[in-house]
């Protein structure tokens, strides 16, 4: 098992990257593994470390730390350790040899006894409503501060102190709202920018808190996932499956200091846009679920939520490529993302295309063949695209992200789309 297929055993990503922050640290002693398990102490706020032990069967870990949240923080980190070092072998301590019994024997029970699987049931639902309980209270307490920031004003926000923000943000992950959590970082970010529209951007951010705890209440899918719920993909790929050709068109990275993130939007032929997520930590670079910019034929499974959909990304095999439908105006490509905003009023970065577009001289904007244009970002695919192009129309594949256009892909009119950057 690699560290991103670690990092996928995470209930939530800020435990992703505390426990990416904690494999590094000095404050480990006594690891060891055997063919069964690995173990370890971690040094934690008391006198007594934490023992941390996984079974290697089945990625099951047990910590003595407090953490409600599991895996743990502790049990990841030691897993990334052996990962970058794989640690010595031995005899694995009498708490471990213990614990891997009272395992063995518990599943015996559980596989044989269906009082015992209805026990586990009744426990997973109890916990669940445990975190919905947990959340309610979060919802609550984000609503007064919301509350309170409307009464002190957006122009405010500037001179608040590092503490008042860490402050809501650490209620949120008490709350296991991580969602909320993001959702405020975000907009502190916008805040500390600064730039002549932060008072605008931040005014988005706040009615999108606001209009998030609204709902909180009666939960969608598409809510329950930016409150911070997950689903694991072991779920998702046992449920439906959705066969097309499909292409990465667009793709996007991401790195916040601890955990990179690489995100593709790919084509389907018959389902449209779907969106493919991989996550790296310790300094590594994620791969792609699929190789940019070349055609499959194979099937992805849909996370709950709405359109642009997150796929998990099962069998699929490269065919011949083709080109890629796109409509005729930008008016129309925007309009065309009507129903993504209607699903997820959050959602900041939609995929869009638009055929016959040309560059203007100065690079600054994308026109139509109705001389309408959008404002379209500087960097390297930019470059690429007025090399490629060199001046003539061409379709146009790209990031909006309600400001300007992200370039990603380009193709001749009607021709196969060729990927940028």
């Amino acid at each position: 098992m690699d560290a991103q297929a670690v990092l996928g055993l995470a209930p939530d990503s800020q435990v992703a990257s505390s426990a990416t922050r904690l494999a590094g640290s000095s404050g480990w002693q006594g690891t060891g593994r055997s063919d069964e398990a690995l173990w370890g102490l971690c040094k934690g706020s008391g006198a007594t470390p934490y023992r941390v032990c996984v079974d290697l069967g089945d990625r099951a870990s047990k910590c003595s730390c407090p953490s409600r949240k599991f895996p743990c923080k502790h049990a990841l980190a030691l897993q990334l350790r052996d990962v970058r070092e794989p640690f010595p072998v031995g005899d694995p301590p009498d708490w471990v040899v213990e614990w891997l019994d009272r395992r063995q024997k518990a599943t015996r029970v559980l596989d044989d006894s269906p009082e015992a699987v209805e026990r586990r049931a009744r426990a997973k639902e109890k916990t669940a409503r445990n975190r919905a309980e947990a959340v309610r209270g979060g919802v609550a307490g984000l609503t007064d501060w919301l509350a309170d920031v409307a009464g002190a004003g957006i122009a405010g926000l500037p001179a608040r102190d590092g503490a008042w923000w860490h402050s809501i943000q650490a209620r949120m992950v008490d709350a296991q709202a991580k969602g909320l959590a993001s959702a405020v970082e975000e907009l502190r970010s916008v805040v500390a920018a600064g730039g002549p529209s932060w008072a605008h951007d931040a005014a988005d951010r706040l009615g999108g808190l606001h209009l998030l705890a609204r709902l909180a209440e009666t939960p969608s899918d598409v809510v329950r996932r930016r409150l911070g719920f997950s689903v694991a993909e072991e779920e998702v790929r046992a449920g439906a499956a959705w066969s097309d050709r499909w292409l990465p068109l667009l793709k996007l990275e991401s790195d916040d200091g601890l955990v990179r993130t690489v995100r593709q939007w790919l084509w389907g032929r018959e389902h449209g846009w779907v969106v493919a997520i991989r996550h790296a930590a310790g300094g590594a670079r994620p791969v792609p679920a699929l190789p940019h910019g070349v055609e499959v034929q194979g099937v992805v499974h849909p996370y709950p939520g709405s359109p642009p959909h997150r796929v998990s990304v099962g069998e699929v095999e490269p065919c011949a490529p083709a080109p890629v439908p796109v409509v005729g105006t930008w008016q129309e490509a925007l309009a065309g993302l009507e129903p993504e905003l209607l699903g997820d009023p959050w959602l900041r970065l939609h995929a869009i295309a638009c055929g016959g577009v040309r560059l203007t001289a100065d690079l600054k904007h994308v026109v139509d063949a109705s001389g309408r244009g959008l404002p379209v970002r500087g960097d390297l695919a930019l470059e690429q695209a007025a090399a490629i192009t060199g001046g003539a129309p061409f379709d146009a594949w790209g990031l909006w992200n309600g400001r300007d256009v992200r370039l990603g892909a380009v193709a001749e009119p009607g021709g196969v789309p060729e990927v940028l950057g």
